[in-house]
């Protein structure tokens, strides 16, 4: 299960930093890709949640289970806040960001033992009452959300013939 999961958040990560070989600067940080976001807006969200679901995984083997999200903090009140954070980064700023937080989620994943991946906590988001170990949460919560912004940026680039 490890050196599969880790392999899939290599190949994810590879596999969206490819999508932007080829593309300008204007196409990256300028256009409208996923709703109102750019590319960058995107990578830039992607981060932010790599990096709360990283604390997630540190919490739950600091405290037994990762913290719940708050009910006064839903994703409707996160996403425009850490959108209007990054606003005016730069993208390589962006893309760095993507990368070493992905980096740090590859490194906590390779220290963890096929057991410590196996353990069952609480899912931790919004009205969520189900279990899953902490190997499906990175494979979920991590790769399946990246997956989904990759497919959407793929789409985009389709229909734009990039």
């Amino acid at each position: 299960m490890k050196s599969e999961l880790i392999a899939k958040l290599i190949a994810n990560r590879d596999e969206l930093l490819n999508l932007f070989v080829g593309l300008t600067t204007e196409q990256l940080t300028t256009i409208p890709v996923v709703g109102e976001w750019t590319i960058k807006d995107a990578v830039g969200h992607v981060s932010y949640w790599e990096q709360v679901i990283h604390d997630h995984v540190r919490e739950s083997y600091a405290e037994g289970r990762p913290r719940p999200m708050s009910n006064s903090e839903t994703d409707g009140v996160i996403n425009p806040r850490e959108a209007a954070t990054r606003k005016d980064w730069a993208w390589q700023r962006i893309r760095a960001e993507f990368e070493n937080t992905r980096r740090a989620l590859i490194e906590r994943a390779q220290g963890l033992s096929e057991t410590e991946l196996e353990l069952v906590v609480p899912n931790p988001w919004w009205g969520e009452t189900s279990f899953y170990s902490v190997g499906a949460m990175i494979e979920s919560d991590a790769i399946g959300h990246c997956r989904e912004h990759i497919e959407q940026i793929k789409k985009w680039k389709l229909a734009v013939g990039s």
